[in-house]
């Protein structure tokens, strides 16, 4: 036997496959959360409700700040301070906008993330030319379509959520269709 012989493979080991086939999955979905970011960043709560730069004392006060002054129930008494009849709520007003905000690019980017795991999961099925980053854009768009659910599906109003889905499903069953076509068996002629 000659033990120096060392035979050299060009297609590398399957675990370096299944590694770049993750790699590929989980940086195309970090690209699509941080193109979303981009695309439609996330309100800022301070923009909406800015810190006060000053305690306040008094209904007047609270109200030029834009806030709202609350009297507390008399079984709740402030007993150091005998002076301040309440407090200053300075989220009541401005929570229902930050929150619609937040609700509104909660919807776009829902669909901004569906449109980009279909757009994978369609590219995934071109022939490319390998098999490693066809499957690493088909599972990354899984992943991103099972994110965007997951994150953002509570967002979206009932008919969006089954307008997306239709479309979704639409168009998974026609590459699924197209593309994996079961061969139908060939006629036999049983009379010889």
């Amino acid at each position: 036997m000659n033990y120096n012989k060392i035979t050299v493979s060009n297609k590398p080991p399957q675990f370096v496959r299944w590694a770049l086939l993750a790699a590929i999955v989980i940086v195309l979905n970090v690209f699509f959360f941080v193109f979303q970011q981009t695309v439609f960043p996330s309100p800022k709560y301070s923009n909406y409700c800015p810190t006060p730069s000053v305690t306040i004392t008094s209904a007047d006060a609270c109200n030029k700040q834009g806030g709202e002054w609350k009297t507390p129930p008399p079984s709740f008494q402030f007993k150091q301070q005998k002076t301040i009849t309440g407090y200053c709520d300075y989220y009541t007003k401005c929570q229902p906008a930050y929150e619609h905000a937040n609700d509104t690019q909660h919807v776009y980017a829902f669909i901004l993330m569906v449109v980009l795991g279909i757009s994978a999961l369609v590219i995934g099925f071109l022939p490319i030319g390998s098999s490693i980053v066809s499957a690493g854009l088909s599972y990354g768009g899984v992943l991103a379509l099972i994110i965007s659910s997951m994150r953002y599906w509570s967002n979206a109003g009932s008919l969006l959520r089954l307008g997306i889905a239709t479309i979704a499903l639409t168009i998974l069953i026609y590459i699924g269709i197209h593309s994996f076509k079961d061969k139908q068996p060939k006629d036999v002629n049983t009379t010889h």
